[in-house]
Parts: C-alpha cells; sequence; structure tokens
C-alpha cells in the first residue's frame, strides 16, 4: 500500500549573479509511495557521531530516476544509493539514506 508522499528532487547546476558555477536541488514530482525504515545506526564519520537512517521506498516505475536523485519524506532528504525495478517493471525500489 502505497500511502505516503514523497518528493524527487535532483540536482541542477547553474549560475549565481556574479556568473559562478552553483549547485542546487529541484523538485521533480511528488508522487505516492510506501516507505520502509530498515534500520537506524550510529557511526563516526569525520571524528563525529552521525545518525544514519537506510530506507526502502517502493513508487512506480519511472526512467529517469538514478543514484544522482534525492527524496524528501516526512522533512528530511535522503540520497539515492540505487534505483531497483521490480520483477515485472511496474514498480521500482528506491535504496536511500540519510545522515545527519
Amino acid at each position: 500500500m502505497m500511502n505516503h508522499r514523497i518528493t524527487l528532487m535532483r540536482r541542477e547546476v547553474g549560475k549565481d549573479s556574479a556568473g559562478q558555477p552553483v549547485t542546487d536541488w529541484v523538485d521533480v514530482a511528488t508522487v505516492w509511495a510506501h516507505v520502509l525504515f530498515q534500520s537506524g545506526a550510529e557511526v563516526l564519520r569525520a571524528n563525529a557521531d552521525v545518525a544514519v537512517k537506510r530506507a526502502s521506498i517502493r513508487i512506480r516505475a519511472r526512467k529517469d530516476i538514478d543514484a544522482s536523485w534525492r527524496v524528501r519524506y516526512s522533512g528530511g532528504e535522503y540520497d539515492i544509493n540505487s534505483a531497483l525495478p521490480d520483477v515485472d517493471r511496474s514498480f521500482m525500489f528506491l535504496v536511500a539514506e540519510s545522515a545527519k
């Protein structure tokens, strides 16, 4: 059952007023999803404790999503590690991770 709303985001490169390159996240689509949190862990990154959340997100299949995209869900942003098609290719699973 897909009962959560997520926003798919991709990185877009542009230029600021001084002509310098800038990278920003832009919203592509808001879709229905089924979000399952696989695990949570605290790890040491760059000499600081960081809480890491891992999620499996099931959405209807799309051809434009890849591992460079991001998902916004429930106030958090999650980097997509992989976008895997379902067996019949009508759905796909996004394996995502958030570090805060």
